[in-house]
């Protein structure tokens, strides 16, 4: 006898086993021209240049950042740095409260980009060895003041 599960009680055993997927489950006879998406949060890992400056003279050094993706809409937020879960799910209205970004470059071949949910922009800027201009800091700071009095 098979037993076929929902996507939520998947995403549910999944959250809490990442060595599982929703493909495990999968009948063979629906896998017939594309693996369906998984649900699947995994841990990835890119190589970025930097320029370091060391007594005054600049070098270029190569990092390694890990990080660890959201899944697909109503699945729990996990912070890109830490990996820990939140309390809030993807594409609720408290995922506003997160500095988010998507990771387009194909680190995810199978999925597609990538969404990657961070606590604020300077965390954002610190993990991934980058900047993010006033703007947008400033417009993500006022929606999280406006939104952190209803969702917190």
């Amino acid at each position: 006898m098979t037993t076929y599960y929902d996507q939520e009680e998947i995403n549910m055993i999944n959250k809490g086993n990442d060595d599982l997927s929703v493909a495990d489950s999968t009948p063979s006879n629906l896998l017939k021209n594309k693996q369906p998406r998984t649900s699947r949060v995994k841990q990835y890992t890119i190589q970025r240049q930097i320029n370091e400056m060391i007594n005054g003279k600049g070098y270029k050094k190569t990092v390694t950042i890990r990080m660890f993706g959201s899944g697909d809409t109503g699945t729990f937020i996990r912070n890109a740095v830490t990996g820990e879960y939140t309390n809030h799910r993807v594409g609720s209205k408290e995922s506003n409260l997160y500095y988010s970004v998507a990771n387009c470059t194909g680190l995810d071949k199978m999925n597609g980009p990538v969404h990657l949910y961070y606590n604020s922009p300077s965390e954002y800027e610190k993990h991934q060895f980058t900047t993010v201009d006033e703007e947008s800091k400033y417009a993500w700071l006022n929606r999280v003041t406006h939104l952190r009095g209803k969702y917190v």
